[in-house]
């Protein structure tokens, strides 16, 4: 029984390490995103998050997955990215007022 928890546990690592891949992945992409957006409150989007939600529960359903699962994963990222966001577009407001004082 060992052995079948070693390799099932194996399976996951393999699995975790991809996940993680995706997520820099869509670290990436929030981090254009912040760039592109107007303001704190764009960031913070109520509605984007339910349309995130609505699709990742479709994709679970379609899959046969546990959609209370994938919403509550989903929800926990979407506040950490959330987070993130914010803390890349105060960083790049900063940068932009250094280099403006540098400018003049």
């Amino acid at each position: 029984m060992t052995c079948q928890l070693d390799d099932v546990r194996t399976a996951i690592d393999e699995i975790d390490e991809e996940i993680v891949a995706l997520i820099w992945r869509r670290e990436r992409l929030v981090r254009l995103a912040g760039g592109l957006k107007e303001n704190d409150d764009a960031v913070r989007s109520p509605k984007r998050m339910e349309e995130v939600i609505a699709h990742v529960r479709q994709a679970a359903e379609d899959q046969d997955s546990d959609c209370n699962v994938v919403e509550r994963t989903y929800k926990a990222m979407i506040e950490a990215f959330v987070d993130y966001e914010l803390k890349v577009r105060q960083q790049m407001e900063t940068q932009r007022k250094l280099d403006a004082f540098s400018r003049s």
